[in-house]
């Protein structure tokens, strides 16, 4: 039976590195389809919405709710599911997850500019009625809750880059070189595919530009910091162009 089924596979030699490489493909679908059907903000109030408005919660209620569960799931398939999957089918690479930070300083600056570029960008777009509408997702009612909110926030950021820019996108590049910065922003693009049309539009840009500096500084650090460094001035605009921010210092 194994010799009729060895006919369809890929020849070997069937290592761990080489499965690994095969299956990393099924574990980015399946991550995304997972947080696609129950992770995501819109999927939680679908099946929990009406059950935590009889408990007397308001929707506001509800989408904070719905972000930490967001934020759980990414912790669980973009970080938990990938270090499982790493021990299962390790690999050869010295910084499989991108912690490293020693060859970071070359790329400091061009992070940086990336920053002067995109809030710029952001505060610009934060003056549409559809932006600060939509950001942030949770409109906070006091200054704590502000600040728990945008910690829970900014933790699928983290999340976003271990997994885009770290473990999946090394473990390609060592088979594929630069093609993985390709490769990995197909999924990552997809992954905002709920985001306002524009921002969905820049993360084809974004993969693209974080995957290419990430390998060059072999490190997912700098990512994290302009993720959240965006996300969060993204927030900050909306608060301040809707004046909900004036209403917290109120």
């Amino acid at each position: 039976m194994w010799g009729y089924l060895k006919q369809y596979l890929p020849p070997g030699p069937y290592t761990k590195t080489n499965l690994g490489l095969a299956l990393l493909p099924v574990l980015i679908a399946l991550v995304l389809l997972i947080i696609e059907n129950y992770g995501l903000q819109d999927a939680f109030i679908r099946d929990y919405g009406a059950q935590l408005s009889e408990k007397g919660f308001d929707s506001n209620d509800i989408r904070f709710f719905a972000q930490v569960n967001f934020s759980s799931f990414c912790v669980i398939l973009l970080i938990a599911a990938p270090v499982l999957f790493h021990f299962a089918f390790p690999s050869q690479l010295n910084n499989p997850f991108g912690f490293s930070i020693k060859h970071c300083g070359p790329h400091w600056p061009v992070y940086g500019l990336l920053l002067l570029i995109m809030i710029p960008v952001a505060w610009i777009a934060s003056g549409y009625p559809g932006f600060h509408e939509f950001y942030p997702m949770y409109k906070p009612v006091s200054i704590g809750m502000w600040v728990l909110y945008e910690a829970v926030y900014m933790t699928q950021f983290f999340c976003v880059e271990f997994f885009f820019r770290g473990i999946a996108l090394f473990r390609l590049e060592a088979r594929f070189g630069y093609h993985a910065v390709t490769m990995m922003m197909v999924p990552y693009a997809l992954f905002h595919i709920h985001k306002p049309f524009p921002e969905a539009l820049a993360s084809i840009v974004a993969g693209l530009v974080l995957g290419l500096l990430a390998l060059k500084s072999r490190s997912i650090w700098p990512g994290v910091l302009v993720h959240c460094g965006v996300a969060y001035s993204m927030d900050l605009f909306a608060l301040i162009r809707s004046g909900r921010l004036a209403l917290l210092f109120a």
